[in-house]
C-alpha cells in the first residue's frame, strides 16, 4: 500500500493521468484513508490551475547554463 511519501513522489503521474493501474489503484486506496495526502493533492491541483490562468513568461535572457550549475551545486550539498 501507498505511504504518503508515494502519493507526493506520484503526485504529478497521477494528475496527468501517466500512473500505470497498479500504482493508481494503490493511490486512490491511500487517499481514502489519508485526509493530508487528500489535500495536499487538492492543492497541488489548485496550483496547476491558477498557474495555468496566469501563463507566467519566461524572460528571454534567462542563463539557462549559470541556473543548471546552481542547482547542481545545491543538489550536492544534500
Amino acid at each position: 500500500m501507498f505511504q504518503c511519501k508515494d502519493v507526493a513522489e506520484e503526485a504529478s503521474n497521477y494528475i496527468d493521468g501517466e500512473l500505470p493501474l497498479g500504482k493508481r489503484i494503490g493511490l486512490l486506496l491511500h487517499l481514502v484513508v489519508c485526509s493530508c495526502c487528500r489535500n495536499y493533492l487538492q492543492q497541488l491541483r489548485s496550483t496547476i490551475s491558477t498557474i495555468a490562468l496566469l501563463h507566467p513568461k519566461e524572460k528571454d535572457d534567462t542563463d539557462t547554463l549559470a541556473l543548471a550549475k546552481v542547482l547542481l551545486k545545491a543538489s550536492k550539498k544534500q
